[in-house]
């Protein structure tokens, strides 16, 4: 069989991945043909092409397409989550409810578009959705090697709604533990911050782990930002993770933050001259993200990490070193495996690894 995976599902990172027989025969980064970062606003045309030339197969010879984003179903609690908590901008909170499955329309028809002028044939092959955050575990779980009972992280900034997945892999198969839904988010927090720190979000938040060292993570408490304790969490949207009216905007251009972080921590860096306090804000932030994300490990997977050792992450947030640092030192990691292809572009590989490895039923 031959299952070629997709991604772009959330409008950047978009890549292709190719499956034969169950293993990785090509994958690649359509912003390496585009020479665009990130590939914003596109999908997989040169990758495609490029995975197929690689394989040495001819397009009509792919059987089956995975792509890492799903309809979810209105009797999720993902998506009465997300109404609820984006209360505030009722014309997201009804979406949510009312045509929850919009993103996933438009994604599906331009799959169907590049398939179709790829000569694969979208009329021809089996299209496999996935959910995003299921191909994340799956890029990380079936490419690790691991064949002992795995504990399985992944935290981003969100797919279809969910932003965090924890789990377990055992003899093939991922079991979903818990999930948490937008706008309660580690990704997108950190991604506010690195806004506000004067990166662009999606993209500079490596700077922003890069000045952590330098701060004092005890000069300014971030605790507010936060809540979290007994295996759950929460975000303060009042500050961060914002929409519609809340959003705090200049020059036209709206920010992940509100008006009211300002008039907490005072204007948005601008330029690489000033450090002073932004250092310490970039040390602040680092230390919230990983003391939540380790209680949040500790509790919904510490009994299967100290069963094995064996832990696998994906997700944005794998790619932050200083969290990772922090994994491996936990009580009873052996080994830490983290996808290389982290972000967004590794969820082609996840989206093809997961069709290859459990079909399309429940894996």
């Amino acid at each position: 069989m031959i299952v070629l995976g997709l991604s772009g599902a959330v409008n950047h990172d978009a890549s292709a991945a190719l499956y034969i027989d169950g293993k990785l025969i090509a994958a690649a980064e359509e912003e390496r043909f585009l020479r665009d970062k990130h590939a914003r606003g596109r999908m997989a045309y040169h990758a495609t092409q490029f995975c197929i030339k690689q394989a040495g197969i001819s397009p009509k010879d792919i059987d089956v397409v995975a792509f890492p984003y799903s309809e979810i179903d209105l009797k999720s609690p993902a998506r009465w989550h997300y109404a609820k908590r984006y209360w505030y901008a009722p014309d997201r909170g009804l979406t949510a409810i009312f045509n929850g499955n919009r993103r996933y329309k438009r994604n599906h028809k331009s799959v169907m578009k590049l398939l179709d002028d790829l000569g694969i044939g979208s009329d021809r092959v089996k299209f496999v959705p996935v959910e995003h955050h299921l191909a994340h575990a799956s890029s990380a779980y079936h490419l690790s090697g691991f064949k002992e009972k795995t504990a399985i992280i992944g935290i981003d900034g969100k797919g279809e709604y969910a932003t965090t997945f924890f789990g377990y892999g055992e003899n093939g198969k991922i079991h979903k533990i818990k999930e948490f839904y937008d706008p309660d988010s580690l990704g997108g927090m950190y991604g506010a911050l690195t806004e506000f720190l004067g990166f662009e979000m999606l993209d500079g938040e490596f700077k922003v782990m890069g000045m952590a060292p330098y701060g004092d993570a005890t000069r300014f408490d971030f605790s507010q930002l936060i809540e979290f304790g007994d295996g759950e969490f929460k975000v303060n949207t009042e500050l961060v993770n914002t929409l519609g009216t809340r959003r705090y905007k200049k020059d036209g251009k709206g920010y992940f933050f509100s008006k009211k972080l300002l008039e907490w921590l005072g204007p948005m860096r601008d330029g690489d001259e000033i450090d002073d306090p932004y250092i310490d804000y970039a040390a602040s932030i680092q230390d919230l993200l990983e003391k939540t994300a380790l209680h949040l490990i500790e509790y919904h997977l510490g009994d299967i990490i100290r069963e094995t050792g064996k832990v696998c992450f994906a997700g944005g947030v794998a790619l932050n070193v200083k969290l990772n640092q922090r994994i491996i030192a936990m009580e009873g990691v052996k080994e830490l495996f983290v996808q290389p292809a982290a972000s967004d572009a590794g969820t082609a590989i996840g989206a093809a690894s997961f069709a290859s490895q459990c079909g399309w039923g429940a894996c």
